[in-house]
């Protein structure tokens, strides 16, 4: 690629941007939490149609739901409202990283001025977490940008685990769940 076309693509990206920014930011979802989590899930933001549908997760082909089916036994046909309350029940909470930002569609890469949520903040209110887990790399890259140099507060684990976006193909469905396993493995039943 020439420098020339490379200049010449930036309007275009310029020009993506700012019709994007023509609209309001786009607001995530507040998190789902039990009495006492001990497991955080942070996801990057919710994708359109979650927001549209106000759930978690809400592209049937994303495998996060497939996952908790496997590693906790809720079934994913279950009703939305019944799977996060069972969650709940498993100490397990749910949030993403992003608080609001500028969109196109639903794929992290089009993630604008995103707005963190505060997720040291959160970790004080709620001491009972011990392990967050940022699911796929986007959700990753905000965790660190949020939590900065000093890092996760004392007793506190983070760890990043493989997307479960349908986008993600690195790994198998089967993969995902071995990886995924450790959520379950740290989430202590009430």
């Amino acid at each position: 690629m020439t420098g020339k076309q490379m200049i010449e693509g930036k309007p275009d990206l310029m020009k993506r941007t700012s019709s994007i920014k023509d609209s309001d930011p786009k607001q995530g979802i507040l998190p789902i939490i039990g009495s006492a989590p001990v497991v955080l899930v942070l996801g990057s933001f919710p994708s359109a149609r979650a927001r549209t549908v106000g759930e978690y997760y809400a592209n049937p082909l994303n495998h996060f739901w497939p996952i908790i089916e496997e590693l906790f036994g809720i079934s994913r046909s279950l009703s939305y409202s019944e799977r996060v309350r069972l969650l709940a029940d498993q100490q397990v909470a749910l949030w993403d990283m992003v608080d609001s930002c500028y969109q196109e569609g639903s794929m992290d890469s089009t993630i604008y001025e995103p707005a963190l949520n505060d997720i040291r903040g959160f970790l004080t209110t709620h001491p009972t977490i011990r392990l967050v887990a940022a699911n796929g790399r986007t959700a990753e890259r905000f965790l660190k940008r949020s939590l900065g140099k000093a890092g996760p507060p004392a007793g506190v684990t983070v760890i990043s685990l493989p997307s479960t976006s349908p986008a993600n193909a690195r790994e198998s469905f089967h993969q995902k769940v071995q990886r995924w396993r450790v959520i379950r493995d740290s989430a202590v039943p009430s």
